[in-house]
């Protein structure tokens, strides 16, 4: 069953326990300090049914990163207002915090209405009514409240009940999350951890990743509210006993996910919210979740401190979309926040700030997501790895994108992912590569594939599916593994026209005596490299076969070779070395590197000493 959980906030002593016990029955302060102080420390949690989950904050400045790990994970607000203290220095930091978080549903409560006087209340309300306006809670219910006389509660439980009825504002993410608020050791069962399923589900026989430890583990069993189950999902208050995973490797920030979804973060681009004075490079606190982390943030110089570079400097557990608080080092207070818009980036600082600035310039998130593959020049995303990145199931990341036609896909089964604007630049690189290969070797049809690859630096598997569409747009052509821009063609002069008849009548005539390279050198008075270039050009008309790269044999001699083999295995069964070179009248200098050659084009065999005809 779908869950829903309100989180109470307020200044200290403004009755948050005692209001929870009120509605439950349940005391959420549970520590001895708490018991014996009559304050709240640490978070509490209570439930007013199996649908409605209740979270109590501590209220005092010392305890607001407890407070904050409290509300991470709820769908609406209780914001208590002692009626004879009014709004308190907690109650700004607690709502501000509510509104970074983006919390957009909730109700006001102005409890100990029995210590003050009707006109004073009418003053305190006219007070609330100001400092929420333009807030999630403009338009909130004003319950008056004394849970010292039992007044209002059976209001407030009704509209809790009302709001609960409200689709959750989370986003869910279709793969399971929970941040550990809570650890312990249950006799008989091991750790259990507790927490707030933040997306998707699980159930009792699934394999979860501990982050940071990075370690699998196996869930023994699950349950909420005190009750056994097989099953938890978004929403739900969750006990989980994990197995084989000793107390002192799980604490408050841990992270329970389905394995690789989510990972360890050193760096992440955010959008900030500031309510205080935050300086470029200034180290700050990051709570995200259940987690506290002391990083540097790096601001974009124009970006009027809007979007900047977290550095953490110790590993953190975030991903596409998670909002968090910050608050300054020391003194400890709450400066802002914000939502986490990519991770683990790298490139240079210029390119980070440009790609930042077009980050903060989206609005929807199929554009942000656009943005974040547009930014991948080498590590292009298949499905799994966008997934992986993003920390979203497939169909989730599919539903956010289905309108956006800027994406490109390559493949069937976990296909490519890039943009129009990246596959654009990718042709662009590969013309560029093939072009300068076509002038500095103007008398080689094109360039193999691993060189190509060598350069343009993509997955293999990738490139080859670009290449495909090039060669099926007619951009590109290829010639026995050779690329070529589609309109390449080797262009001789007259003299190397000349030059390469006068090679091939030479090969042509001598047929399978061949004489060497310092004969063609001296005979026609050119260099080596230009005889390689003519030659080979030769080779790609298919006029001669080169074996060895210094034995050259017209492709017509080649030809009335095989068929002379053939007339000698119809009345014999097997050749030798002598056999051969009578039939191709020729030397064993010239006849072992022919033999080999049909070996390895499979005419024939060696057995032995001997050659047998490969029958096709």
């Amino acid at each position: 069953m779908k869950q829903f959980t309100f989180g109470l906030s307020g200044h200290i002593d403004h009755g948050k326990t005692s209001i929870v016990k009120s509605l439950t029955g349940q005391n959420t302060d549970n520590l001895k300090d708490e018991i014996k102080r009559g304050l709240t420390i640490d978070i509490g949690f209570a439930h007013l049914n199996n649908h409605i989950s209740i979270i109590d904050v501590p209220g005092h400045e010392k305890f607001i990163k407890n407070m904050v790990s409290g509300v991470n994970a709820i769908d609406s607000a209780i914001l208590v207002i002692a009626a004879d203290d009014g709004i308190m220095p907690q109650t700004k930091e607690h709502f501000n915090i509510l509104k970074i978080l983006k919390i957009n549903s909730g109700i006001i409560i102005i409890n100990k209405i029995d210590l003050v006087e009707p006109e004073w209340l009418e003053l305190i309300i006219s007070e609330i009514k100001i400092f929420v306006k333009n807030s999630f809670l403009e338009n909130a219910k004003i319950i008056k409240v004394s849970t010292l006389l039992n007044i209002g509660i059976e209001d407030l439980k009704n509209e809790i009940i009302h709001l609960s009825k409200n689709p959750s504002s989370k986003f869910d993410r279709g793969i399971f999350r929970m941040f550990v608020d809570r650890v312990f050791l249950k006799k008989g069962f091991g750790t259990v951890v507790t927490g707030t399923v933040l997306s998707g589900k699980i159930n009792d026989d699934s394999k979860l990743t501990l982050l940071p430890n990075n370690e699998e583990v196996k869930i023994r069993s699950i349950q909420t509210h005190n009750e056994k189950v097989l099953e938890v999902e978004l929403g739900n208050r969750s006990a989980i006993n994990i197995q084989n995973v000793e107390k002192n490797k799980v604490f408050r920030g841990s992270h329970l996910s389905l394995n690789k979804y989510f990972q360890n973060v050193d760096i992440a681009v955010a959008e900030i919210d500031i309510l205080d004075e935050i300086k470029h490079n200034q180290r700050i606190r990051v709570h995200l979740g259940t987690q506290e982390v002391i990083a540097r943030i790096l601001f974009v110089k124009d970006s009027e401190k809007k979007i900047g570079l977290l550095k953490f400097e110790k590993k953190i557990v975030c991903s596409f979309l998670d909002r968090f608080i910050i608050r300054s080092f020391s003194p400890v207070t709450t400066i802002g926040g914000g939502k986490i818009f990519d991770i683990n980036i790298s490139g240079k600082w210029s390119e980070k700030k440009i790609y930042m600035m077009n980050l903060l310039s989206k609005t929807k998130k199929s554009d942000i997501i656009h943005e974040i593959v547009n930014y991948r020049t080498k590590n292009i995303f298949n499905e799994m790895d966008l997934c992986y990145h993003l920390g979203l199931s497939k169909s989730c990341i599919n539903e956010i994108i289905k309108d956006n036609f800027n994406f490109c896909y390559f493949g069937e089964n976990n296909p490519w992912i890039t943009t129009k604007i990246r596959l654009k630049k990718i042709h662009g690189k590969i013309f560029n590569i093939i072009n300068t290969y076509h002038i500095k070797n103007p008398y080689f049809n094109g360039i193999i594939f691993d060189q190509l690859n060598q350069k343009v630096l993509l997955p293999e598997s990738f490139l080859k599916f670009i290449l495909y569409d090039l060669l099926k747009n007619k951009s590109l052509k290829i010639f026995k593994d050779l690329y070529s821009i589609y309109d390449f063609q080797i262009k001789l002069g007259e003299d190397d026209k000349i030059l390469k008849d006068k090679i091939f009548r030479i090969i042509d005539d001598y047929k399978f005596e061949t004489p060497d390279f310092s004969f063609f050198m001296k005979e026609l008075k050119i260099d080596e490299k230009k005889l390689k270039n003519l030659l080979n050009i030769e080779k790609n008309n298919n006029s001669i076969i080169i074996i060895n790269g210094t034995l050259f044999f017209s492709y017509k001699n080649y030809v009335n070779l095989l068929d002379s083999l053939k007339v000698f295995y119809k009345t014999n069964y097997t050749m030798s070395v002598s056999d051969f070179k009578k039939i191709a009248k020729t030397t064993r200098k010239y006849a072992v590197p022919l033999l080999e050659y049909l070996d390895k084009e499979n005419i024939t065999y060696r057995d032995g000493n001997e050659r047998k005809y490969n029958k096709k």
